[in-house]
């Protein structure tokens, strides 16, 4: 391209040559990566790469009156890019984000798995059409959406923009709970594109695939294959909007987005949140940490390698996961590592972070919620592994993943889950010396039961029977079909028999003999009597104990909140049992006035 014709079109002829210096360096670059990066000097491209990055921040806002300023920026810009793809994709200054062509793929979201029984969502739509300037930077704007009437428990949230704005790159965007936490969507992606956030769906489900080795994946905000004037949709946000989970969505949310160069400006046109509740909070339970402490060495890149761990004996339904990743290694922007479920959900923990910096992630809890403040304008925003100030030798832990770990929430956590690491360039390897999981299930179901049991009496005698009254009942709010109700009448107790009546829906089974032991349907406010008349036979000592206790058990999936009341004991002592009788005659049956009677 001529400079004239870069002066008189101005970015958009820096755009263009842009684009064309990227199909030539593929063609040229790509097919010789793998020797290139063998040799690369990482170090030194770092560096080379970091002093690119001032360079082209101090040239953007001159191309538009200097055709000088456009050709300097843009051999600039090819040249970073040309070390990006020997380097693996690594970005250091956040300039590009280099593309493999053959890589790009459609980004389909994944609905979360199916959530427990009980679990009664509900999804309401906030908006403000209200448009906001975003001047030409460095500035912050600000807009704000109440949400109210819904329900107190945030399970799940997306986020949709309508954003147009010359030089995506430029845009720093967080997003600001009701209570505080701050969570960023995007900071410095989509290089000098125009326009690609204008209908963005933000979902943390964006992106369910995306299996190292990549150089670019689709669906994830720092690794999109970005296209002028083309919205990049749905995306993955850059730090976890699973953050937001458990907190009650009413109240004002806030949407601040920094512009951090001159240059280029643009307009909120208005902004969305599709928001996901729970009536309460559901009742959770913590998975013991499962730990896979099996070595596994990563040998110098480019190469692939794995560890898994199986999981057994969980709930059915994830919450929420942590990793913790004991991986020392050289140089650690040459990792990538993703998470994979049993289901087949693929989870970026990070792809080119780290720098040149040795073992930051040996001992890394991974952790969506490790980073609730950074609000923008920041330059490093420690807590977020895209973003973090990394220093050699030092652990940065916690970290928010580069994708969000909220993706699995409502998979079934029991299976195998399988890390794999992939090392992207020569010259470097290291060791996972161990790696594990911690993980919350979760329902919604919760019956409380209760169970009554009495006889009227305290010292039956011996010869007797007695007649016992067993209620079940359940408080709810869940019902409880298939509940179980035991008695196991004890001895001396004898020739016992049964009926039984439901009310409220409760159901059983009419009639039986001997032990209880009967499947039942208690819908909530539901409950259901038991009338059992046992003989004590006539033999039975007195002060036999008899102790009779009688219990209920919901269905396996539905928890009891309150289970020191399942069961009941009625406690009986015998009485020695004697026959008495009693008879009275005076011989006659008809007397005269003034006999005697005897």
């Amino acid at each position: 391209m001529t400079a004239s014709k870069l002066q008189r079109d101005g970015k958009a002829g820096v755009r263009f040559f842009w684009q064309q210096m990227l199909i030539v360096a593929f063609i040229t670059v790509l097919g010789g990566m793998q020797s290139a990066a063998a040799s690369v000097d990482k170090l030194a491209s770092y560096e080379e790469m970091l002093a690119l990055t001032s360079q082209l921040a101090a040239l953007k806002p001159q191309i538009p009156a200097s055709s000088a300023a456009a050709l300097e920026y843009e051999t600039a810009a090819n040249r970073y890019l040309d070390l990006s793809l020997a380097m693996g994709g690594d970005d250091p200054g956040q300039i590009l984000h280099a593309v493999v062509p053959s890589e790009v793929r459609p980004s389909t979201p994944k609905p979360n798995g199916a959530l427990p029984l009980g679990c009664n969502t509900t999804t309401s739509t906030f908006q403000n059409a209200t448009a906001v300037a975003i001047p030409t930077g460095p500035g912050v704007v600000t807009s704000t959406i109440v949400v109210a009437g819904a329900s107190p428990y945030l399970l799940d949230l997306n986020l949709t923009t309508q954003i147009q704005h010359t030089f995506a790159g430029d845009l720093d965007v967080t997003l600001t709970s009701p209570a505080g936490t701050v969570v960023t969507l995007t900071s410095d992606n989509g290089a000098g594109n125009d326009d690609v956030f204008n209908g963005t769906v933000w979902d943390d489900s964006a992106n369910p695939a995306g299996q190292v080795p990549y150089t670019t994946n689709n669906g994830l905000v720092t690794d999109h294959a970005y296209v002028n004037l083309t919205t990049a949709t749905p995306l993955v946000p850059e730090e976890a909007m699973g953050a937001f989970i458990g907190e009650d969505p009413n109240g004002t949310w806030t949407l601040t987005l920094s512009d951090d160069a001159a240059g280029d400006g643009g307009n909120l046109n208005g902004w969305s949140l599709d928001v996901t509740t729970l009536p309460n909070a559901p009742i959770t339970a913590t998975v013991p940490t499962q730990t896979q402490s099996t070595p596994v060495a990563i040998p110098t890149g480019p190469g692939v390698v794995t560890s898994t761990i199986v999981v057994a004996g969980a709930g059915t339904a994830i919450l929420d996961v942590n990793a913790t990743t004991f991986i020392q290694h050289t140089f650690a922007a040459d990792l990538d590592v993703t998470l994979t479920s049993p289901a087949g959900t693929v989870v970026t923990l990070t792809s080119d972070n780290g720098a040149g910096n040795d073992n930051v992630f040996n001992g890394t809890v991974w952790d969506d919620s490790a980073n609730p403040a950074g609000q923008v304008p920041y330059t490093t925003n420690n807590g977020l592994v895209t973003d973090h100030a990394y220093v050699n030798l030092t652990l940065a832990s916690p970290l928010v993943p580069e994708e969000a770990m909220a993706a699995f929430i409502g998979e079934d956590p029991n299976g195998t889950w399988t890390l794999t690491i992939s090392d992207d360039v020569a010259g470097d390897g290291g060791n996972l010396a161990s790696w594990s999981l911690d993980i919350d299930t979760f329902t919604c179901a919760s019956a409380d039961l209760s169970i009554t049991k009495t006889d009227g009496v305290s010292n039956p005698a011996a010869g007797q029977s007695v007649i016992y009254t067993i209620t079940a009942s359940n408080a709810g709010p869940t019902a409880a079909a298939a509940s179980t109700v035991t008695d196991a009448f004890p001895p001396p107790l004898a020739a016992c028999a049964w009926t039984c009546a439901g009310a409220g829906g409760g159901t059983c089974s009419a009639a039986g003999a001997g032990n209880i032991n009967d499947i039942v349907n208690l819908p909530s406010g539901g409950s259901i009597t038991y009338t059992a008349t046992c003989a004590i036979p006539a033999s039975t000592a007195a002060g036999t104990v008899i102790a009779n206790t009688a219990t209920v058990t919901a269905p396996v999936g539905i928890p009891d909140p309150v289970p020191g009341n399942n069961s009941a004991t009625d406690t009986d002592t015998t009485v020695v049992s004697a026959d008495l009788a009693i008879s009275k005659t005076d011989g006659v049956t008809s007397v005269v006035a003034g006999d005697v009677l005897t």
